[in-house]
């Protein structure tokens, strides 16, 4: 009986050379640099948009609020509390009342729920308004009191006796500011300095992050 040697002395199968390995990895290191920034690009567009999506519900909780109590209290955002006292938060007064189930949240800047001071996070405040037309630059710890909506420096645009709510949002990244501006207010902000127009605004960005400040709501 004859037996079929065909195979014999066959080459075995060779796995990859480090050329081909090398090459894999350049590819790999080239789809890396060419997508990274459009995914980082995504994740942070995102956040914006669930933030400007928070605003609105924290609008619409406070119009609720005004609506029922026919005013807001004082809430001066300078104590460390998520209380609702006079030195705390007023999203804490929304919670109280039953017009939201937790405390203001969102995706951009320094959110925590502890009690460290309040300067330092994200919270809602309520202040006693500015009657004056031209509004202060803000800065990491002043500002919230005082919007010009309409855009015009020469007018007021609230009166002796009223509050402003206010979104606080201290720590946020210039460039997540800048893209809630342009949602928030329409406007293609670009370099470092502070915008004082319009419903949002925020601090000089030369550091690299801003704080914000968002119009809530007045009585």
């Amino acid at each position: 009986m004859q037996i079929n040697a065909r195979n014999n002395g066959s080459r075995k199968n060779p796995g990859f050379t480090l050329i081909e390995i090398i090459g894999v990895v350049a590819v790999i290191a080239i789809l890396a640099a060419v997508l990274t920034p459009r995914v980082v690009s995504v994740i942070a567009r995102g956040k914006v948009n669930a933030t400007a999506q928070s605003l609105g519900s924290l609008k619409s909780a406070t119009a609720d609020y005004i609506g029922k109590n026919g005013s807001v209290p004082l809430r001066a955002g300078t104590g460390a509390t998520n209380a609702a006292v006079a030195t705390g938060r007023f999203d804490a007064d929304l919670i109280a009342g039953g017009f939201t189930e937790k405390l203001f949240s969102c995706s951009i800047g320094n959110q925590t729920f502890d009690a460290s001071a309040l300067t330092g996070r994200i919270h809602v405040r309520t202040l006693t308004a500015v009657s004056a037309g031209a509004v202060t630059t803000p800065t990491a710890t002043a500002g919230g009191d005082n919007f010009n909506l309409d855009r015009d420096a020469a007018t007021a645009d609230f009166t002796t006796g009223q509050t402003v709510a206010t979104a606080f949002i201290p720590g946020t990244a210039l460039a997540d500011a800048v893209a809630l501006n342009k949602i928030l207010d329409g406007d293609d902000n670009t370099g470092t300095s502070a915008d004082i127009t319009g419903r949002c605004m925020y601090s000089d960005g030369t550091g690299g992050t801003v704080t914000v400040y968002v119009y809530i709501a007045h009585y």
